[in-house]
């Protein structure tokens, strides 16, 4: 997904706000090359997104994330559940822009904190983590 969209590809995809892993793997089976799970105007909450996001792991559309806010400990927690992508909102200058992305990555570029025992390290398993 992230290969074709910096190579300018076309990319279709979908908006689910459903908070249902049963409809996350079928529409992850449906043909789109991204579905955004959306927190921010759906009732979703970070244990569904963790399902939703193990229900889209066989399918063809890459799963993104909407959080409710452009806050730091709420992307950790989505990156620590093994969301790879995530769509911030109201970030609405270049500092919260910045603080999102410094958000994402590890110091010395960021604030993110390790943690070798979550789904995003394969509890424990990728050694360059």
């Amino acid at each position: 997904f992230k290969h074709a969209i910096a190579e300018g590809e076309l990319q279709i995809g979908l908006w689910s706000s459903l908070c249902s892993n049963l409809v996350a793997e079928g529409i992850s089976q449906s043909g789109f090359d991204w579905i955004v799970i959306d927190m921010e105007h759906a009732p979703n909450e970070v244990p569904g997104v963790i399902s939703q996001l193990q229900a889209m792991k066989g399918g063809t559309a890459t799963p993104l994330v909407r959080p409710q806010w452009n806050d730091f400990v709420l992307i950790k927690r989505l990156l620590d559940a093994g969301a790879q992508s995530l769509v911030i909102p109201y970030v609405q200058n270049r500092e919260e822009a910045e603080r999102a992305v410094a958000a994402t990555r590890y110091p010395p570029h960021g604030i993110r904190g390790v943690s070798g025992s979550s789904r995003s390290s394969a509890y424990g398993r990728i050694k360059d983590y």
